[in-house]
């Protein structure tokens, strides 16, 4: 269904566009020993090739994130006239995807508590700022 989802084109408003293309998951438990790094980014190739086919002469970025505190995959399409991601937080923007799955599925989807409180030396320190890393890439 990812993969043959009509595209909402919204060239005014980037984030009803963003929100209207987007698609996210996450596995049951019974899954997740099951999916590995390199099945994502498979997945992922193959949305990507069948939204190019989609999309001859449209001006797309498809892009791809990991939303912890949702403990999804997302991944959405905005048109590139927008000049940018529709993101309120500092981006780190990549073209290898390896990036985003190992993320999701080894930082995450494999981890038994991933939202575990800070230890007291976590406390001390400094936070440092939230950037979050994103796999964009232009299609067609």
């Amino acid at each position: 269904m990812a993969q043959d989802d009509e595209v909402f084109i919204d060239t005014d408003d980037i984030n009803h566009e963003a929100i209207t293309n987007m698609w996210s998951f996450s596995p049951t438990d019974e899954e997740t020993p099951q999916i590995h790094a390199a099945d994502i980014v498979e997945f992922i190739g193959q949305v990507i090739a069948a939204r190019r086919s989609a999309l001859a002469g449209k001006d797309m970025l498809f892009y791809c994130w990991h939303d912890a505190q949702c403990r999804q995959l997302r991944f959405s399409l905005v048109s590139r006239s927008h000049g940018r991601l529709p993101f309120g937080c500092e981006l780190r923007e990549t073209q290898d995807m390896a990036l985003i799955a190992e993320r999701v599925v080894n930082g995450d989807w494999r981890i038994e508590d991933p939202m575990q409180a800070p230890s007291e030396e976590g406390d001390e320190q400094e936070a440092a700022p939230f950037v979050l890393p994103v796999f964009v890439v232009a299609v067609p």
